[in-house]
């Protein structure tokens, strides 16, 4: 019995079997693509550990595609599309938590730091009209000290404005560094933190 036209058979059929597969292979994978692809945005900057996992099993399959195994590129990214839609619920939560801390943490700030400013700024003012500087104050530290808090005044200006135009995080991130100014600043002039 002549073996090679019986392998040659068996060749056809595990080519046109691999055949078959590389198709719904090719789709599952655009399918999962697609899925994390809607997700990207938020997925990446809120749950990016989740995010990387997920995009991970993509990666799997995209590796199994290249060595024609379509079976394992389909097994790979078959609970994709389902990862993505849980990864969306998971992003819009901790994106919904992050921005009621940061609303919790405008709130609180814009509140104190109008105060502060005022206080540094009447401190500033009682240091300039002493005609002797306190023990570690001299002229130097005391124009370097007006510098800062007219910087400190900027940087929440600027969050202000940030706020206003309704960008939250810009916001957040600007009357935060506005804050540790301030408290730097009222720490080295001495003075009580509020």
């Amino acid at each position: 019995m002549n073996i090679r036209p019986a392998l040659a058979a068996l060749a056809a059929v595990l080519a046109l079997a691999a055949c078959s597969q590389k198709d719904p292979a090719r789709e599952a994978i655009d399918a999962a693509e697609n899925a994390l692809n809607a997700v990207y945005e938020d997925a990446e900057k809120y749950v990016p550990e989740r995010y990387a996992e997920v995009k991970k099993e993509l990666e799997i399959a995209r590796a199994a595609f290249a060595e024609e195994r379509y079976a394992d590129a389909i097994a790979a990214v078959k609970d994709v599309p389902a990862h993505a839609e849980a990864l969306a619920q998971e992003a819009a939560a901790e994106k919904e938590r992050r921005i009621a801390e940061m609303n919790a943490n405008w709130t609180r700030i814009s509140t104190s730091l109008q105060d502060q400013f005022a206080g540094i700024g009447a401190r500033l003012e009682e240091l300039g009209k002493m005609r002797k500087l306190p023990e570690g104050m001299d002229k130097q530290l005391l124009e370097e000290a007006n510098a800062a808090l007219a910087s400190a005044q900027t940087t929440w200006t600027e969050a202000e404005a940030a706020h206003a135009a309704g960008d939250l995080e810009t916001a957040a991130g600007k009357a935060a560094a506005a804050e540790g100014m301030a408290q730097d600043l009222a720490a080295r002039l001495g003075m009580q933190a509020r």
